[in-house]
């Protein structure tokens, strides 16, 4: 990287000096961008471009796939809603069968518990969920959600089921089990995809 910026910096009319100052300005932004306080800085930008909520409690949560680790937590909270009474049906979009199964194991009635597991992406996610919201209440406007995912990925998922048209009530799933690096990870992944998001018109 040190080594393309003094490229790059070299076909711009400036002196060496002012190489060297934006040389070790864009390295130590990028070093930051890999450390805790990156983490923090990037996770706190992701949570503020949350749409603000539906205010009444859906009857329907949805979880979308984001792996073992992650499926720990929100299908924990997702069976945790049930159990309360304060959503009916949980569909699971883009996970293994595993994370059904686990909603199951929680106590969550088998009947009340649907999905897919053909998305690959949060737009997928989105539109299939979407187009199973139709399905099971045709000729009806489409219900809210009360949307379920680590909190990187909430920002996008939120704004992406927006734009299919469904009203969503968002919720964080816990991360404190996930290792800083991967927190790290995820919260580089979303910024960019957030970002990416935008520029194709998703959001």
């Amino acid at each position: 990287m040190a080594s393309l910026l003094w490229i790059v910096t070299g076909l711009l009319p400036i002196t060496g000096f002012q190489r060297a100052g934006l040389l070790g300005a864009a390295l130590l932004i990028a070093g930051l961008t890999y450390t805790p306080l990156g983490t923090r800085l990037l996770s706190s930008w992701l949570l503020l471009q949350v749409p603000h909520p539906v205010t009444a409690q859906p009857e329907v949560a949805v979880l979308v796939g984001r792996g073992p680790q992650i499926a720990l937590t929100t299908t924990t909270l997702a069976a945790d809603l049930e159990r309360r009474g304060l959503i009916h049906t949980i569909y699971v979009s883009g996970d293994g069968r595993a994370t059904a199964e686990r909603l199951v194991a929680l106590g969550v009635p088998p009947t009340q518990v649907a999905g897919d597991n053909c998305a690959r992406t949060t737009w997928e996610n989105a539109t299939l969920t979407t187009a199973w919201l139709r399905q099971e209440n045709p000729g009806a406007p489409l219900p809210a959600i009360t949307l379920i995912t680590d909190p990187w990925q909430l920002p996008r998922a939120t704004l992406a089921f927006q734009r299919q048209g469904v009203a969503v009530r968002p919720m964080a799933a816990p991360i404190d089990h996930l290792s800083a690096r991967d927190q790290n990870r995820l919260a580089l992944r979303e910024t960019a995809a957030l970002l990416l998001y935008r520029l194709q018109r998703r959001t």
